[in-house]
């Protein structure tokens, strides 16, 4: 029987509230990154630093435009923003780990960016998605749509129905070895 160890860092390791009052920018400590060990019963070792960033877009000299990424623990916020999260850490411990999956809620306040989510590049992770609270996840999710004439369709889900990502790596993670995981988010 193969285990599976689980990792959410929802409530356990940050908590964002973003707090909109007319339309002004808000400062807020939504990018503080603390660290989060997980532990199972033959106590693999997982240590995860959550990292947030704020996208800025800027042109050069020639009117092109170029992407930046703004961290740090206070940060202006307002809605329309792109928020980066960096899911970056390793196996902690002194033996390998087998099918390591993290959880991630999208944050209160925010609409998950499709297609967004990623790992490293030499990684096996699936990623999967959930617009149930993380009931279940699926690679792409779908909901039925009933049209004006009755008809009932089924749909890809739209952007702000995603509730949570979920890597699931595979392979084993030998000791030491580094897991890395991102996705992005649209402040509403």
């Amino acid at each position: 029987m193969k285990r599976q160890f689980a990792l959410g860092l929802g409530a356990a390791a940050v908590v964002l509230t973003i707090p909109f009052a007319n339309k002004l920018p808000v400062v807020a400590g939504l990018f503080h990154a603390d660290a989060a060990i997980a532990k199972s019963m033959q106590h693999p070792k997982v240590q995860l630093d959550l990292m947030g960033e704020k996208q800025i877009i800027s042109k050069d000299a020639q009117g092109k435009e170029t992407i930046t990424w703004q961290g740090g623990n206070q940060l202006a916020v307002q809605s329309g923003d792109v928020l980066r999260y960096r899911l970056m850490g390793k196996n902690a411990g002194d033996r390998p780990i087998k099918n390591l999956t993290l959880n991630q809620p999208i944050p209160k306040g925010t609409v998950f960016v499709l297609n967004s989510a990623k790992v490293a590049v030499n990684s096996t992770a699936r990623i999967t998605y959930s617009i149930d609270a993380g009931r279940t996840f699926v690679e792409a999710p779908t909901v039925q749509v009933t049209l004006p004439n009755g008809k009932v369709e089924t749909r890809p889900a739209p952007a702000a129905a995603y509730t949570h990502i979920r890597w699931n790596f595979p392979n084993t993670l030998a000791a030491n070895a580094p897991v890395n995981a991102e996705y992005q988010v649209k402040v509403r």
